[in-house]
């Protein structure tokens, strides 16, 4: 392993440099593992925020699922409060349109009793023939011959 022609000293020397590289290597190796070890604190650090605003989105979510639920079961109610009343408004319009109809078949009842009834006593309040003529006379006036 070591050339036997060299000196004891020499290969001190040798060993001693050998020593040196590998002391850098390690602070370079110990610096690198630092580092990472820096970089992996701040990964973790981010990891643990951007959990907690997960978390926090998902609650959110919930919150606004919640909201959105309320809404539509408020929606659905008046929805059918609204069917309801609709439905109230259509009979009660069934009923007017009854109304309005009976009231037009009186009137006409009304309206052609009323007609006969004019008839009938027109015919009865008139009398036949009176025995009277009426004639036509022409009337001169006096300042017309002349």
């Amino acid at each position: 392993m070591f050339n036997q022609g060299k000196s004891t000293d020499t290969k001190v020397a040798v060993l001693e440099e050998k020593v040196s590289i590998y002391e850098q290597m390690m602070r370079k190796i110990e610096d690198a593992i630092m580092a990472i070890s820096e970089t992996s604190q701040g990964i973790s650090k981010m990891l643990a925020i951007h959990e907690e605003r997960l978390e926090q989105a998902i609650k959110t979510d919930g919150v606004i699922i919640k909201v959105i639920d309320d809404l539509k079961k408020t929606v659905e109610a008046e929805d059918t409060d609204l069917s309801d009343r609709i439905d109230e408004i259509a009979v009660k319009l069934e009923e007017v349109k009854k109304v309005k109809w009976m009231a037009i078949g009186i009137g006409t009842v009304v309206a052609l009793l009323v007609a006969a009834g004019t008839q009938l006593m027109g015919g009865i309040l008139t009398p036949g023939e009176m025995g009277y003529k009426m004639e036509h006379r022409m009337v001169l006036n006096p300042q017309n011959t002349k």
